[in-house]
């Protein structure tokens, strides 16, 4: 790994890891403005039975919004795999792979920590209350959150697993 510290690498991964969160943040609360609903698949299951299915307009949101953030965080770990190829030119494959997995996991911690923990369970602002949910406990539910978050750990692991192997694939290539 040449000279850079895994300190120094880290760092940058958590800088890249924020601003996944950021954008993640900024369509999320976007999508809520342009409709109340297309979120409701991550809501504890007492609310998605009490709220019922997503609107035609929640639908067109969440599409749109998935693409957003998927051409978004893509874009983001390609700027952050291309300043890794400046970092630590000769960076193996596991480097590659803590590198890429601590900046997917900044994101899935912001998302537990900040938008779960603090937002939606602490402060609970009418934008992420779905209506006729008001009154529901279950807005209160860390368990089902820290479900959400292990779920998470996995699917940012076999994002960082795919992220090196493309990263070695293109490198192979050049």
């Amino acid at each position: 790994m040449n000279t850079i510290s895994w300190g120094t690498l880290a760092g940058w991964a958590a800088l890249y890891g924020l601003a996944v969160s950021a954008l993640f943040t900024a369509v999320l609360f976007g999508g809520a403005l342009a409709a109340r609903d297309p979120m409701v698949q991550d809501y504890p299951p007492a609310i998605r039975e009490r709220y019922g299915p997503k609107s035609p307009r929640g639908q067109r949101v969440a599409r749109w919004a998935g693409l957003v953030v998927a051409i978004g965080v893509v874009g983001i770990l390609a700027v952050a795999l291309m300043h890794l190829t400046r970092l630590a030119p000769n960076a193996g494959a596991l480097v590659v792979f803590g590198y890429a997995w601590i900046i997917l996991q900044t994101f899935n911690l912001f998302d537990l920590v900040v938008l779960d923990w603090l937002i939606v369970v602490t402060w609970r602002p009418a934008l992420v209350v779905l209506p006729g949910t008001e009154d529901m406990p279950d807005y209160r539910d860390l368990g089902f959150h820290v479900r959400g978050f292990a779920k998470g750990l996995l699917i940012c692991t076999v994002g960082a697993a795919l992220a090196t192997a493309v990263y070695i694939l293109l490198r192979a290539l050049s």
